[in-house]
């Protein structure tokens, strides 16, 4: 039989109401269902019980998800896991569910509805929806800020970070300097995977607790310091290779530069500078690297870039892109030097 072709109507009806499955999504990933399936297929009434959720509209839900392969319904009315599941288990290292959080949360996607005004403007959409920007509302609010956090570890996934310790040789680095470092995750990872390094990370003095007990966790706190500042002003000088995870993309041309000086300022002329971002193509972009980079213009009013775009950001800054490295899903490491 002939398959019925999709009306334009029909397909556009998909497009703007495809935020619904998100919200589906996000409200089984907050109940944590997929944790409670770890050990097989549950009947809806035992979810709710577990979950403290109306059963009928939790098996709706349920229902709904299993219809595009997040939860698999069996025949008996048990809903189980499936490999998309998988991916949202809050107990799991590889998960994304951290990164969910932060996409459905709603004062993230108060700034989306800002978008016409972010095309209109130029401006970030934040602003307008809060009145403030993305790191001061974070500051103010530090459950969002622990959701941030939380998402960027989660992230790791996504944009290859895990892999990254492997992909660069540090068999001639002494010590490394995750700028921006976050929970600390990230250089714990690269601190294990090349026990003859030594780091710092840095980062703004509410966050350095947080960090000093992941580094522990991670085993490597003897070979790192915590040092809290702005990046705006200076970085610890004088270190052999200095990072960034996701920090450039945050941030407009003028204030990237501004960074990217701070840590040119504190680098010696043999010192390295790696940056991991996605790496736009310079045409032909996919679908989720032209979605980012609309976040980013959302939240931020700053943008994800093509080597040539982060090439002049190094120069203005008094640094040379070296070589970049790729990673998975578009993400790679970029190297610069200082420019002589």
């Amino acid at each position: 039989m002939q398959q019925k072709e999709t009306s334009p109507q029909e397909t556009m009806l998909q497009m703007f109401t495809a935020y619904w499955l998100p919200q589906a999504i996000h409200t089984a990933a907050k109940l944590r269902v997929p944790d409670l399936l770890k050990d097989g297929p549950r009947t809806a009434a035992e979810l709710a019980r577990d979950t403290q959720t109306h059963e009928d509209s939790l098996r709706r839900v349920l229902r709904t998800l299993s219809s595009v392969g997040v939860f698999a319904e069996t025949e008996d009315g048990r809903f189980g896991r499936t490999p998309l599941s998988q991916t949202l288990r809050s107990d799991k290292p590889d998960s994304l569910w951290g990164y969910l959080m932060l996409v459905d949360s709603e004062w993230f996607w108060r700034a989306w509805a800002q978008l016409p005004h972010a095309v209109k403007t130029g401006q970030p959409g934040f602003e307008q929806a809060h009145g403030q920007t993305f790191f001061d509302y974070l500051s103010r609010h530090p459950e969002a800020g622990e959701t941030f956090n939380k998402a960027m570890t989660s992230f790791s996934t996504i944009s290859g970070s895990e892999v990254a310790p492997e992909r660069y040789d540090f068999s001639k680095v002494k010590t490394v300097v995750d700028v921006a470092g976050g929970e600390g995750s990230f250089l714990a990872r690269i601190l294990n995977a090349h026990p003859h390094l030594r780091g710092v990370l840095f980062e703004l003095p509410p966050v350095i607790e947080v960090a000093k007990a992941t580094l522990e966790k991670g085993g490597v706190a003897v070979r790192c310091e915590c040092l809290g500042g702005s990046f705006f002003e200076s970085v610890p000088a004088g270190h052999d290779v200095y990072m960034m995870k996701m920090i450039i993309h945050d941030w407009a041309d003028d204030q990237a530069v501004r960074i990217l000086r701070s840590c040119r300022q504190a680098m010696r002329e043999d010192s390295k500078l790696l940056l991991i971002e996605q790496l736009l193509p310079e045409r032909k972009l996919s679908g989720v690297q032209m979605f980012i980079d609309l976040t980013m213009m959302a939240m931020f009013g700053s943008k994800e870039r093509t080597a040539t775009e982060f090439q002049v950001l190094f120069a203005q800054a008094g640094l040379e892109l070296t070589r970049t490295i790729d990673l998975v899903n578009g993400y790679a490491i970029i190297e610069a030097k200082p420019r002589v």
